[in-house]
């Protein structure tokens, strides 16, 4: 009986803690990959270079905040690439050619950056 009881103890805590985990990253901030890029640009620290290759330009940012590494190319206003990183661990990595159908989808982010 005591066997019984402890295992229905121990699933109900794991339970518990899952739902617990689940409204936590429910609770973090969110951001897409739209509004990452115009903080990006926006942000007074970002270095920009623009080059015009292939009869086009092309923007190039980079921005270090908050511990946090960022990258972005741009063709005019589509962004090509997002790239952010903290450490060793990469937050957000982000392709048109690859990722295209995401680019409005909210994910989590810390310290979500909305405008």
């Amino acid at each position: 009986m005591n066997n019984f009881l402890g295992a229905m103890l121990a699933k109900a805590k794991n339970t518990f803690m899952q739902t617990a985990e689940s409204v936590q990253i429910q609770q973090e901030p969110t951001v897409s990959v739209i509004e990452l890029a115009e903080f990006i640009e926006k942000h007074t620290d970002s270095k920009m270079v623009s080059q015009f290759l292939l009869e086009d330009f092309y923007y190039f940012y980079e921005l270090q905040a908050e511990g946090i590494n960022y990258y972005l190319e741009k063709k005019r206003d589509y962004i090509l690439q997002l790239d952010a990183s903290k450490e060793d661990q990469i937050l957000v990595s982000y392709r048109s050619y690859r990722d295209k159908e995401h680019i409005q989808k909210l994910f989590s982010f810390p310290s979500a950056h909305k405008q």
